[in-house]
């Protein structure tokens, strides 16, 4: 009965050492890989292989192993940035023979995880040095093969520095692959410099550049401004050919008009005179205007009594064309 009551007392121990012991006993049959992992596991220190013989890569989740006899090698299969370490003040020759420093990153992930662990092993998986060796090495063989302009150029057009980086990839890629094991998705360029000596010249060239291209873009504005000077003159000379000829039609009608009119008065020259007379009293004349004159100055003298009968054929009477007006 003790020992039952004994049991019975330190039964949560109990309980809590069961837990600890399946706890440790799922630890040795089990691992777990990461959202962001891929794994392998080595037994005997050769890597797991499935029913076709090909490497087993585990992804994400619960994965079960033999305890003292597996070990799991785990590695990030996100896509990562390396900036190269060796190599990054190294001067290099462009083909016409200017000396830059570059700095240049990489972006690379795991693509054969069977051979990038086989080329770097656990736990060291030092791969820096082969991958340094690797990209500058295609780096150095690229660049000497091109022109300054086309790294740095003030003409976007005449840049080519993606092309530079395509080259260097499409050589450094399929070797990573093969030999480590690595995709190297992406190769730039961080930073482009020149050694201190050089400096000076290249500043220099810039500013050429830089003035040629705005003589260039100075002579199309001088061409511009001929051309829509030459627009404009022709449009005036088009319109002042054109008010001419109206002006010479318009003329024409009042030469036309005063013809007929002359001939009117040649037949009756008082007339012509009155009404000259009148038009000079209408313009010189208004409602509260106030004239000291001398009746008998033109064309005042309408205004004298019988001076403005006009003639013989009888045709009008001044009187009534001046009214009642007194001197």
């Amino acid at each position: 009965m003790n020992d039952k009551r004994t049991v019975l007392q330190h039964w949560p121990v109990m309980v809590l050492a069961a837990v600890v012991v399946g706890i440790f006993l799922a630890g040795l049959v089990t691992f777990q890989v990461r959202e962001t992992e891929i794994a392998l596991v080595m037994r005997l220190g050769k890597a797991r292989e499935g029913a076709d013989g090909k490497v087993i890569v585990y992804g994400a989740g619960l994965h079960r192993k033999l305890p003292f006899f597996d070990e799991v090698w785990r590695t990030d299969k996100r896509l990562q940035t390396y900036e190269l370490k060796k190599g990054r003040t190294e001067q290099i020759t462009t083909s016409d023979n200017h000396q830059i420093v570059v700095s240049t990153y990489v972006l690379w992930k795991v693509a054969d995880p069977a051979l990038f662990f086989k080329s770097f092993p656990p736990p060291d998986s030092d791969f820096t040095s082969e991958l340094d060796a690797l990209v500058r090495s295609a780096r150095n063989n690229v660049l000497p093969q091109h022109a300054l302009a086309e790294l740095v150029n003030v003409d976007p057009s005449k840049a080519r520095l993606g092309d530079i980086e395509a080259e260097i990839l499409a050589e450094a890629q399929p070797r990573a692959r093969e030999q480590y094991g690595i995709d190297i998705v992406s190769v730039g360029f961080k930073h482009i410099g020149f050694p201190e000596q050089v400096t000076q010249k290249v500043f220099a060239r810039m500013r050429a550049e830089r003035e040629k291209r705005s003589q260039e873009y100075l002579s199309q504005g001088l061409r511009e401004a001929q051309r829509i000077r030459a627009e404009a003159d022709r449009e005036a000379s088009d319109t002042v050919a054109r008010a001419q000829a109206e002006s010479k039609r318009i003329r024409a009608e009042g030469d036309e008009q005063a013809a007929k009119s002359y001939a009117v008065f040649q037949q009756s020259p008082e007339l012509a005179a009155f009404l000259r007379k009148l038009d000079a009293l209408r313009l010189t004349l208004s409602e509260k205007t106030t004239l000291v004159v001398d009746t008998n100055t033109p064309p005042y003298d309408l205004f004298l009594k019988g001076a403005t009968d006009i003639d013989p054929g009888g045709r009008a009477a001044a009187g009534r064309a001046a009214g009642t007006a007194k001197p």
